[in-house]
């Protein structure tokens, strides 16, 4: 497919303001945790080279609105090139765009305008990418009420980031109960409210679309696997393979008398196949607090003809011996030192072994 927008070509960064200091590998984990669970619990707010992004949850439910509106094709708008490159939580924006159908339709109603850029269907849930623009500055972000229907039924949430004084991205998500090879898809947006302080009155129109969406070539495995030691449990939850990468999500649950005797616990997770291939990965996301968190894996392609991966949780527990101190003296935080005496455990878990389903 041909990409048929530019990405952004205007914002520039200057990295001559940005200063590096060396971090042990373990305050990164440290810091990657802490980034993630404010991200994830503050709705997932980003900035992305200087433009302000919020996140929101919308209702699952449509009613009859009013207004004039048309549909047209958008091939000749040059926005944006990979919109699921904004919304990296899961990890997939790269496989995503590459397997996403192009719908390029847009629906213009009361001086809003909302084109409808790619879909993707994974077998379970659909993305559906847009952007918005509007005719007068409406703040940073936009709530959306109205979500993309999976043969009239779902449910799901919005994220949108605002890219211009008068252009937002969004990136709707919804799941479904049952399999389809192919999709019809409605989407009726009956308002959108702005995120202003004095004007938050709804903002209604006439946006409808109707596109259909192939089940791209993404395969989701539920695993539900779990292993525990010396009060820390790993469930390994799901599996997700795409034509370039393989993604796992995972939960960590620490207990009481860890959470006394330690400052910090992290378990990673490493991966083989029964080839004896080690797959090297990146965290995508994070979310949770001391006693529990959530964790999503992504991990390089995935050799096809493995039929087995082996997991090994990685268990990391620590304590802090910095402090980090506010302008009146009062302690702020604290932390690890880079050249740390505290005390430090590592321990690995039993394997967990999962068979590929193909």
């Amino acid at each position: 497919m041909n990409d048929i927008y530019k990405l952004l070509n205007d914002l520039e960064i200057d990295i001559k303001k940005f200063e590096e200091m060396e971090v042990s590998e373990f305050d990164r984990a440290k810091v990657k945790k802490e980034l993630l669970n404010k991200i994830h619990s503050t709705k997932q707010k980003k900035w992305k080279n200087t433009v302000k992004a919020a996140s929101l949850a919308v209702s699952l439910f449509t009613f009859g609105i009013f207004g004039l509106s048309f549909t047209t094709n958008a091939e000749e708008i040059p926005i944006l090139g990979n919109i699921f490159k904004y919304f990296n939580n899961d990890g997939l924006y790269i496989d995503y765009k590459e397997n996403s159908n192009p719908i390029n339709e847009v629906a213009e109603s009361n001086g809003i305008k909302v084109t409808v850029n790619d879909a993707v269907y994974d077998g379970e849930k659909l993305m559906v990418t847009y952007t918005v623009e509007t005719e007068k500055y409406l703040g940073d972000t936009l709530h959306i009420n109205g979500i993309p229907l999976i043969e009239n039924e779902g449910n799901g949430t919005h994220e949108i980031f605002r890219i211009d004084e008068n252009k937002y991205v969004g990136k709707a998500t919804t799941s479904s109960k049952e399999k389809h090879s192919t999709i019809d898809v409605d989407w009726k947006l009956d308002y959108i409210i702005p995120d202003l302080t004095k004007d938050r009155e709804r903002i209604k129109g006439d946006w409808k679309f109707n596109f259909q969406v192939k089940k791209a070539d993404i395969t989701v495995q539920k695993i539900n696997q779990d292993k525990e030691m010396d009060g820390i449990s790993v469930n390994i939850e799901n599996l997700t393979i795409t034509p370039t990468s393989f993604l796992i999500n995972y939960k960590q649950v620490v207990s009481k008398e860890i959470i006394k005797d330690w400052d910090m616990a992290d378990v990673d997770i490493e991966v083989k196949d029964n080839f004896g291939n080690i797959y090297s990965s990146e965290f995508h996301s994070g979310s949770g607090g001391k006693y529990y968190m959530t964790w999503g894996k992504t991990f390089q392609m995935l050799d096809p003809h493995a039929s087995i991966l082996i997991i090994t949780p990685k268990v990391k527990l620590s304590d802090y011996d910095g402090i980090e101190y506010n302008e009146d003296g009062s302690i702020k935080g604290r932390y690890r030192l880079l050249k740390s005496k505290a005390d430090i455990k590592e321990f690995e878990m039993d394997e967990i072994i999962v068979e590929i389903e193909k």
